[in-house]
């Protein structure tokens, strides 16, 4: 069962994935040039996100 944390770090890519597919959406609606530093922003919050949940995943399966 996973714990709050994770729900919370799981939610939290969630929202960034909406954001990035809203700005993509916005982008191309406007004509605008992609903001890769956004974008790049975005993905390295993923990225922390991720991380925080594989640890939290690891540290429940350690024996004790």
């Amino acid at each position: 069962m996973p714990t709050e944390k994770q729900l919370n770090n799981l939610e939290l890519i969630s929202f960034s994935k909406s954001i990035l597919e809203g700005q993509a959406v916005l982008d191309a609606i406007t004509g605008q040039e992609p903001d890769i530093a956004f974008i790049e922003k975005q993905h390295r919050r993923i990225a922390e996100y991720n991380r925080k949940i594989t640890e939290l995943t690891e540290r429940e399966d350690e024996p004790g």
